[in-house]
C-alpha cells in the first residue's frame, strides 16, 4: 500500500484552476501517493461535480452517515483544508471510485464536462450529504475537494 502521508499542500481558488493542474501533471510523469491512480482521481472528481449538479444521482447516504457529516457541517464547509481518510458506505465507494478501467485521455474529458456543467448550472440547492448550502459553500467545498485528492498525485 502507498504512502498516504506523502501529499503535495495545494489550494485553489477557482474550477478552472483545477482543470489547470490536472492538464498539468497529465504531461508529465507522475506517481502517486494513496490509495487511487490519477485517472482514477480525476473521474472522481468528475462524479462529485456531476452529483452535485443533479446531471447523475448519487447513492442516498445513510442516516448514520447523515448525522455524523450533521455534526462536523461548519467544519466541512469552512475554509480549512479537508483530511483524507473518510471511508464511504459500499454503495458510495463503488459510484464514486468505480473498479472499472478508465483512461486519463477520458477521466480529463470527463472532469472538463463536468466543470462545465457546473458553471452554466450550478450546484443543486440542497447539496445530496450536507443539505442546504450556499453556492459559495459548496464551490469551496468542491475545491477542497480536488486540493485532497490531487495532493496525492506528483510529478515525476
Amino acid at each position: 500500500m502507498a504512502d498516504t502521508r506523502e501529499r503535495r499542500e495545494l489550494k485553489f481558488s477557482s474550477l478552472d484552476e483545477v482543470v489547470a493542474e490536472v492538464e498539468r501533471l497529465a504531461s508529465a510523469d507522475v506517481h502517486t501517493t494513496g490509495n487511487h491512480s490519477f485517472p482514477e482521481i480525476v473521474r472522481h472528481l468528475a462524479l462529485t461535480h456531476d452529483m452535485v449538479t443533479g446531471k447523475v444521482e448519487g447513492p442516498s447516504p445513510p442516516w448514520y452517515l447523515k448525522l455524523i457529516v450533521g455534526l462536523f457541517k461548519s467544519r466541512i464547509l469552512s475554509d480549512k483544508p479537508l483530511s483524507p481518510g473518510i471511508k464511504l458506505p459500499a454503495n458510495a465507494e463503488s459510484f464514486f471510485w468505480p473498479s472499472s478501467e478508465v483512461s486519463l485521455d477520458d477521466a480529463i474529458v470527463h472532469l472538463k464536462e463536468s466543470v462545465a456543467n457546473y458553471m452554466a448550472n450550478g450546484p443543486l440547492p440542497k447539496h445530496p450529504m450536507f443539505g442546504t448550502v450556499s453556492a459559495e459553500q459548496n464551490l469551496s467545498m468542491n475545491l477542497r475537494h480536488a486540493a485532497l485528492h490531487l495532493s496525492f498525485v506528483h510529478a515525476a
